[in-house]
């Protein structure tokens, strides 16, 4: 047990247990008791508390991570200070870093950390629109939750870190292996930085190794500025080029040749991830797109013991119950006396009877005067403010505080929603006001809609707040036509409650109205046909036309027309204009000169440039070159390399 284990920090959170330990801070799994949550507690180190200016960019970094709200960032709820302790009170993630993952089984799959970099990018984007850089972008620095999504923590502290620590000590030597070569050069930190440091986490997911790694810190840093990291084939020969592709731009030494932006390498991520699950068996990946959070646990049944009314001297004892004894054989002095002391007890009964009624007549007496003597106050507006700080300011003013939540998409979480009574009205002192506080967006498990009907599709959705987002058709074989084919996101995915779901609805065959693919390239027009169901194509390739080569200039049935499925489609395809050579003369005199001349002759056609006659002729001879021209042709007579006289053909 350590020494935090059981402290109350700020009156409100409980330490429970240690979960980690960093050079800077130690974070420790606590109970909100306000809130009733766990929360993780990072605690700055007792070594750091003394330099004023690292506690106050402790404090206004953290303030500022505050501001992030994204699934991928952990969310940060409150920054405090007491008793020469500083802590920041975050979102407690269920899982584990995405570096004991990669310790524990090393490379993942493709697909996951595509999934997990594509998730990444987006949260790094979030934070760089509000000018907010990480710095620290690596493993360490990555939870992963049950629902394997990723989520970024030391937002806030990172940029401090970045700046007390030098890059070329042992103390940073896990660090170095993911800085970018600005960083690694002394060079102003950028969104790009970030860029880079995630170019490097995904190339460990994808091999199970950093592209750079050496004795100490410097060797590393200076293979970041120097060298170039080996390819993923040399790991793994069947991931595909695209991955390099993202690698190789997203670890460019110069943040020029980089991604300009986290949203352009996402871009690219997302389109590799739908990819993968195109061109993937449907339960290659079904375990990966099904899991859910883990229950909660149930509670245990309550415990207790029976109350035992025998206790000597306990308040609230039923009266006691006498037993005569016969009166045989007793003398009347006996019987009187023995009626005499019941008598007195009856009458020591009803005094205890009436002086508990007095009592308590008199506390309500007490109580009532107490509720008139007390002052009213104006009720405090504390809507959009942080719960701690709107239970403060009603507390500081004499109020109780009741709490409520409720989910709300448009307020951060750990905000007051409303009040009761609202903030223009006046109250007692003492009295309670409720504050209804948010807990965001509402996440809920998307439905498994391949294979209802649409209607019911459209039904399932609107009774579960979603929404029916773009509806595209297309016929598959031996699929019920109105069913629903696919969905995005996927079925047991969690969803923002009211996202919008788009559907893939398999459509009849037998009454098709054919597209307009004129123009189109022949890949792209097979595409369109394809997803209606046409697969009976046949392509005419050379059809000599003025459109480019390799599209489409002719189709039967024509765009509009009406066709059934399981029909033919003839498709004419372009090979672009080839115009006819024919043959030409070319007559040139030569011109006067003493002696030999040098005569050369040029030809320029569509076909280039090239040389057609070259000689040495005297002055005054004609020349008469016979020359097969294809389209426009121009010829040029030089001699003795001196240009005499141009003709078109």
């Amino acid at each position: 047990m350590t020494a935090m284990e059981g402290k109350i920090l700020h009156n409100r959170y409980k330490i429970l247990r240690p979960v980690g330990v960093g050079g800077m801070a130690e974070v420790y799994l606590a109970q909100d008791m306000l809130l009733d949550r766990e929360v993780a507690v990072k605690i700055l180190r007792a070594q750091f508390i003394n330099d004023k200016s690292l506690l106050e960019q402790f404090r206004r970094e953290a303030q500022s991570a505050a501001r992030l709200i994204h699934p991928s960032i952990v969310n940060i709820f409150d920054v405090c200070g007491e008793n020469s302790t500083y802590f920041i009170v975050m979102e407690y993630v269920d899982g584990e870093t995405l570096k004991n993952m990669l310790d524990r089984q090393g490379p993942l799959k493709p697909f996951w950390a595509v999934h997990i970099a594509c998730e990444l990018a987006a949260a790094l984007q979030h934070a760089h629109n509000r000018n907010i850089i990480h710095c620290d972008i690596k493993p360490h620095n990555i939870l992963i939750n049950k629902n394997m999504t990723p989520k970024i923590a030391d937002f806030g502290i990172a940029r401090m870190v970045s700046s007390q620590t030098m890059v070329y000590t042992s103390s940073v030597i896990g660090s170095v292996h993911y800085l970018s070569p600005e960083q690694a050069g002394g060079a102003p930190v950028t969104a790009q930085s970030d860029i880079y440091s995630l170019g490097i986490v995904l190339y460990e997911m994808l091999t199970g190794h950093v592209p750079f790694d050496g004795k100490t810190a410097v060797a590393v840093a200076m293979m970041h500025l120097e060298k170039k990291p080996r390819s993923l084939k040399e790991y793994n020969s069947e991931l595909p080029d695209s991955l390099q592709d993202v690698i190789d731009k997203a670890l460019a030494k110069d943040p020029a040749d980089r991604y300009a932006t986290a949203e352009e390498m996402w871009q690219d991520l997302y389109n590799i991830k739908n990819k993968m699950l195109q061109e993937s068996v449907e339960e290659d990946y079904a375990e990966m797109l099904g899991i859910t959070a883990l229950a909660k646990p149930e509670l245990g049944e309550p415990t207790g013991h029976i109350y035992d009314w025998a206790r000597a001297g306990e308040t609230g004892a039923p009266e006691e119950t006498i037993i005569m004894k016969p009166a045989f054989n007793k003398t009347t002095d006996e019987i009187v006396q023995e009626a005499a002391a019941v008598n007195k007890r009856e009458r020591r009964n009803k005094y205890l009877k009436l002086f508990a009624l007095v009592a308590v007549l008199a506390a309500v007496f007490l109580m009532v005067g107490n509720v008139f003597s007390r002052k009213t106050v104006d009720v405090p507006s504390v809507v959009g403010k942080s719960v701690v700080e709107a239970q403060k300011t009603l507390e500081q003013v004499g109020f109780t505080v009741k709490l409520d939540e409720e989910y709300d998409e448009k307020v951060t979480p750990g905000y007051v929603i409303k009040q009761e009574p609202e903030g223009i009205s006046k109250r007692k002192e003492g009295s309670e006001i409720t504050l209804v506080v948010s807990k965001g967006l509402e996440m809920l498990q998307m439905p498994d809609l391949v294979g209802l009907s649409f209607d019911k599709a459209q039904k399932t959705l609107k009774e579960m707040g979603y929404e029916v987002g773009v509806v595209t058709y297309k016929f598959v074989a031996g699929k019920t036509t109105e069913s629903v084919l696919e969905q995005a996101p996927k079925a047991k995915n969690q969803t923002p409650k009211g996202s919008k779901v788009d559907l893939v609805v398999c459509r009849d065959p037998k009454d098709l109205t054919m597209p307009d693919v004129m123009g189109s390239g022949l890949s792209n027009a097979q595409k369109v046909l394809g997803e209606l169901g046409i697969m009976d194509i046949t392509v005419l390739r050379y059809v000599e036309s003025s459109n480019t080569e390799g599209t489409v200039v002719g189709m039967e049935p024509p765009a509009g027309a009406k066709f059934a499925g399981d029909g033919k489609v003839v498709l004419q395809i372009s090979s672009g204009r080839h115009p006819q050579s024919v043959n030409k003369y070319a007559e040139f005199v030569v011109p006067s000169g003493s002696g030999a001349q040098d005569v050369q002759i040029i030809l320029n056609d569509d076909n280039g440039q090239r040389t057609v006659y070259q000689g040495s002729q005297k002055a005054g001879v004609r020349i008469r070159q016979k020359v097969e021209v294809t389209g426009a042709g121009k010829v040029q007579f030089f001699c003795n390399n001196k240009l005499v006289e141009e003709k078109n053909l």
